[in-house]
């Protein structure tokens, strides 16, 4: 089981995902003000996210998902490797 985005227009930015998510499964798109599902191969399925997303743009499906590495996730990995290097 994994969780997976019903619908992007349906999130409001608020966070919640991004905050009780045990797991790191979400990042926060502060551009566009909405959530990410980052790392879905993380996802526990303990649910918290679902019952905690007032717009239910997410939900928990049964099969396991995963995806490919995302230009969100290539771009803040790219970003933290180059902060790094810098210190």
């Amino acid at each position: 089981m994994s969780v997976k985005r019903i619908d992007l227009n349906l999130c409001i930015g608020c966070k919640e995902c991004y905050t009780v998510c045990p797991m790191d499964v979400f990042r926060f798109d502060s551009v566009a003000k909405k959530s990410v599902i980052a790392y879905p191969e993380n996802c526990q399925s303990c649910g918290q996210c679902y019952l905690n997303c007032p717009g239910r743009s997410i939900t928990i499906v049964n099969e396991m998902t995963g995806y490919s590495i995302t230009s969100y996730r290539a771009t803040t990995t790219a970003r933290n490797a180059k902060s790094e290097t810098t210190k």
